[in-house]
């Protein structure tokens, strides 16, 4: 072959997996680095210079390709694997040699099965697992597909087992591949316990063999049939109904018993073959390669009758044909004789040294185990042992690593090694470090083969638990023809793994059911045994060959939890740290008793939900969501309060993810002692109109407002019965301003039974409240902030202010404007406030041809009119309202101190009036608000603590319970103003406060 310019003369091995080039024929710019050994045909590791992609070219026929070699010393010869011969046309497959009938997509046939099951196993009806929108197209068309074929078929009557389905993404094609979980009927499945053949039943028919082929059996399994009985006992519940295997399903424990008797069976008394599950080898013998090739066909040509007579299909995609050698259970078999499989010794020969003392003392306790099997296996680890006495310095030298190679090849033969005796307990020790997978097989504490890797940087990142079941997995496949189709005790040092391997697929994560799966085919009884007894395969796990594996994927149908590894690792010490969910974990494991009363007391309450508890990996599970400990709910409580959220939504978002019992309660607590929340919480929703009565007469009750209009100002009185309004300019906004004025009122129109005020300090200064009891006058005040109670008055001053502000823009007199609205008739009565209050109209500017007195029916009727449009506006507006609750002494509400402002924490003292009470609020202040600005909630503020008299001049000052705030600077606190059930709060001693001198000759009062 021609490359760079230069004949190169390559050997053609079939059996080799990579091309091989001499150092000589490659320029150095075209090598790159590689990190990966070559291992020879005998075992020898040869570590490579380098890779390189060259254009080869075949001189004879002009093909040419782009091949990637790897660049040995100059000593090797140069090798093309057999990928690149059969690119470049140098050999062909014979795959001629295959009859149609043999290899035709159809199912074969081996015959029928029954499945028998334990009389005393209790059936089991699993629900339906739920699929991921993304896949569900698929795995129906692939449902379809089997249905088609007749491998499943539909089932509408009552079966007393059903399983659950599962689907996985085949690695060769990336299709999906229909399964079925069948681990509740594999306990109650009663084996056959056919002998399934070891190498010596098999090494007879391969020796003095020169020619090899190996073949495979297309859908093994499926060549077997169920009855109709065993085919009901197969039933498992997808989300497109229920279906049932007419075929030897995968994943039954006898599965693979049943196909290997059946196939043994059917190919029995053929010379030169040999099956083992479902490999077919076929040889050939003879005194030279001539001889032993035609032996080979003849024996092939036998076979394949024998496959078409008794319907056995095989695939010709995964053929072997008329090799020298071949790898069939373990070992490397050809016409020089059978030899140990290099990759069997693999993970020891190449096994690198250790980088520290702990992996010193690992490789020592490894010897140590050994050095039974040859006891100068010790010795030989002497210069290496020294490196762990104590003030040693780390060197590793090279007499420790000619140490070191030396006991890796004792390690790696005989009397270390040991054969495979099928009549021995079958022992695989297995573990996961933090990068890497290690095993070891062995019987009677021999080891038969070892096998490490490490972990790939996705790998890294799982769990503990999905790392250990991996190395499970990695043990079993790895040792498959020693571990297929027999009983193998499997030893590990995660104590969780046998709890996790007890549970059904749908409550594991998904990528523990991708693993569980892969076991299945496999009858293990795992033991726990502590690391520090784990010699093997626990050093072989850290000290790892480096290829790593590759990542399966299951689509395990529903979704358990994606959390973080620290999240996980908190939930499951938490779960162990909690003495009751560590009670209710044994009973999940152990079994639930008959009756509730039998359960322990802590647990008990879990009792009605036992069906839908599991575990996962140490963490407990209610269905799909995980069981928070009790250490941890608070967190949890925490952590779904994040954003604030209300009641509803926190109890949404956490049903999707977590339970415990009373979560609900727990939830809707959070939200309520939230006090930021409770702070920033809407208004409350508006209450029913309650209405103000109109009084039985005019000028009976009045409502009272102050506004300001350019700087000045005035006093708005309005008249509840007539509407009728009054204006008064003020000199100033104290009380006896107002006093002044309210006097000459009262003296025009008489003294009114009821005056209604909002809150303002001069309608809450003492010396109102004595001006009103003395002249004999029910003073109501308004909630502070709450200006619809005294809404009569707001509604008179917002009618004047504008009525002056458009007089003042247009330069007309506000009196003549004044007089025409007290003229104007009103919507409700159709009388003017004039009329309604005096009895007829005044006269005004306007002409006039008559001006007829009020009479009593006119005035009866337009009472009417007011009532029934007051019943219409309240009826209009109680739609949307509702009532809230009444509050009770010594409750903690949040309340309102000023309006937009965020609600303030405080107490209810007592009801004041209707929709109206008296609050502390957290500083002690007294407060009055109206029910609109008071929240009920269960966050108590912090207590105020009383305060007496003291040295420091302190004192405790009774406050009236009508104030807006007990810290009013205007307020006067003359105690003969007090109620008698005012409230008492701490206050600063105030100043006293008297009459100026020049003021003692002027009556204020």
């Amino acid at each position: 072959m021609r490359i760079n310019d230069c004949e190169v003369r390559f050997q053609l091995d079939s059996a080799a997996d990579v091309n091989t080039i001499c150092a000589r024929y490659v320029k150095k710019t075209q090598v790159s680095p590689v990190k990966h050994s070559l291992t020879m045909w005998n075992g020898t590791v040869v570590q490579p210079l380098g890779e390189a992609v060259l254009d080869i070219v075949n001189p004879k026929t002009g093909v040419s390709a782009s091949v990637r070699f790897t660049v040995v010393e100059n000593s090797f010869s140069c090798l093309l694997g057999v990928s690149t011969i059969q690119e470049l046309g140098l050999i062909t497959v014979n795959r001629g040699a295959f009859i149609a009938s043999v290899t035709a997509d159809t199912l074969g046939d081996l015959g029928e099965a029954s499945l028998r099951v334990d009389p005393q196993a209790k059936p089991k009806v699993l629900p339906c697992r739920r699929i991921p929108l993304a896949l569900q197209e698929e795995v129906h068309q692939q449902i379809n597909k089997l249905v088609e074929r007749g491998v499943l078929l539909r089932v509408e009557e009552p079966t007393a087992w059903v399983s659950q389905m599962a689907v996985t993404r085949k690695d060769s094609d990336g299709s999906l591949r229909i399964c079925i979980d069948p681990q509740p009927l594999n306990a109650a499945l009663m084996r056959e316990h056919f002998k399934l053949p070891t190498l010596d039943d098999v090494l007879p028919s391969l020796q003095n063999a020169k020619v090899f082929t190996r073949l495979d059996v297309k859908e093994a399994f499926w060549h077997v049939r169920l009855d109709e009985p065993s085919s009901l006992l197969t039933t498992m519940i997808t989300p497109f109904g229920r279906y049932r295997w007419s075929r030897l399903p995968f994943g039954l424990s006898v599965s693979s018993e049943i196909f290997q008797k059946r196939l043994t069976e059917a190919l029995d008394g053929l010379d030169g073959v040999v099956c083992v599950a479902d490999d077919i080898v076929v040889v050939g013998r003879g005194g030279d390669k001539s001889e032993a090739v035609e032996d080979h066909d003849k024996n092939l040509n036998d076979l394949q009758k024998r496959c078409a007579e008794r319907h056995i299909k095989l695939n010709d995609k995964k053929a072997d044909v008329r090799k020298d050698k071949i790898t069939f259970m373990g070992h490397r078999i050809s016409s020089t004789g059978i030899q140990p499989d290099p990759a069997k010794v693999s993970a020891i020969l190449n096994m690198p040294p250790p980088t520290d003392v702990h992996g010193v003392r690992r490789l020592c306790g490894m010897v140590q185990y050994l050095s039974r099997f040859m006891p100068d296996l010790a010795s030989d680890l002497g210069p290496i042992r020294a490196l762990t006495k104590k003030d040693c310095q780390w060197a590793w030298t090279q007499e420790c690593d000619q140490a070191f190679e030396t006991v890796k090849k004792k390690m790696t033969n005989t009397p270390v090694l040991a054969f495979f005796d099928p009549e021995k307990e079958l022992v695989i020790q297995v573990d996961s470090g933090k990068d890497g997978l290690g095993a070891a097989i062995l019987q009677d504490g021999r080891p038969l083969e070892y096998a490490s890797r490490a972990l790939s940087p996705a790998e890294k990142n799982w769990a503990q638990i999905e790392k250990e079941t991996l190395s499970l997995v990695f043990g079993l496949e790895r040792f498959d023809q020693y571990t297929f189709g027999r009983k193998v005790r499997v030893q590990n040092d995660h104590k969780p793994l046998a709890a996790i391997l007890r549970k059904p697929l749908s409550q594991a994560s998904r990528r523990i059911q991708a693993l569980m799966m892969r076991l299945h085919r496999y009858d293990i009884a795992f033991n726990y045994v502590p690391g520090s007894q784990l010699f093997i395969a626990d050093t072989l796990s850290r000290a790892y060959l480096p290829d790593p594996g590759t990542d399966v994927r299951v689509f395990a149908i529903n979704s358990l939890m994606d959390m973080p590894d620290r999240t996980r690792e908190e939930v499951r010490e938490a779960t162990q740290n909690d003495p009751d969910l560590q009670t209710l974990l044994h009973v999940i494991r152990n079994g639930w008793p008959e009756r509730k009363e039998d359960v322990p007391e802590p647990i008990r309450l879990y009792f009605d939900i036992r069906d839908t508890l599991g575990e996962q990996h140490g963490i407990l599970l209610k269905g799909e969501r995980v069981l928070i400990p009790r250490a941890m709910r608070g967190e949890m409580k925490r952590r779904l309060h994040a954003a604030h959220l209300g009641y509803d939504s926190m109890l949404r978002r956490a049903r999707e993810l977590l339970y415990w019992p009373a979560m609900a309660k727990d939830i809707k607590d959070v939200a309520d002692h939230c006090e930021p929340c409770q702070q920033m919480k809407p208004e409350n929703q508006k209450e029913t109109l309650t209405q103000h009565s109109d009084g039985n007469a005019p000028w009976m009750k009045i409502g009272i407002d102050l506004f300001d209009l350019d700087g000045r100002q005035y006093l708005v009185t309005v008249d509840y019965f007539t509407s009728f309004i009054e204006v008064d300019q003020l000199k100033g906004t104290t009380a006896s301003d107002v006093i002044v004025k309210l006097r000459v009122l009262f003296a025009r129109y008489g003294i009114p039974a009821e005056l209604i005020s909002d809150g303002g300090p001069q309608f809450t200064a003492a010396k109102f409240q004595s001006f009103a009891s003395r002249w004999g006058i029910t003073h109501t005040m308004s909630s502070p902030l709450y200006p619809k109670a005294n809404g009569k008055a707001e509604a008179a001053v917002k009618t004047i202010k504008h009525m002056m502000m458009k007089c003042l823009q247009d330069n007309t007199n506000v009196y003549d404007a004044l007089l025409e609205l007290r003229n104007t008739p009103q919507q409700d009565t159709e009388l003017s406030p004039t009329q309604l209050m005096f009895g007829r109209l005044t006269r005004s500017r306007l002409p006039a041809a008559t001006n007829k007195p009020v009479s009593k029916t006119q005035t009866r009727k337009a009472r009417q009119k007011r009532q029934r449009r007051r019943q219409s506006v309240k009826q209009s507006y109680d739609r949307a309202a509702k009532d809230l609750t009444l509050l009770s002494n010594g409750q903690p509400v949040y309340y309102k101190h000023h309006e937009g402002q965020r609600w303030q924490k405080g107490t209810v003292q007592r009801e004041h009036s209707n929709r109206s009470y008296i609050v502390e609020g957290r500083n002690g202040a007294i407060y009055r608000r109206n029910r609109a600005h008071i929240r009920p909630t269960k966050i108590k503020p912090e207590p105020i603590p009383e305060v007496q008299q003291n040295d420091e001049g302190h004192q405790a000052v009774a406050v009236p319970d009508n104030t807006e705030t007990a810290l009013q600077p205007t307020q006067d606190l003359r105690p003969v103003d007090v109620p008698a059930e005012a409230s008492t709060i701490p206050v600063r001693p105030r100043r006293a406060r008297k009459k100026p001198s020049w003021m003692i000759d002027y009556d204020t009062t």
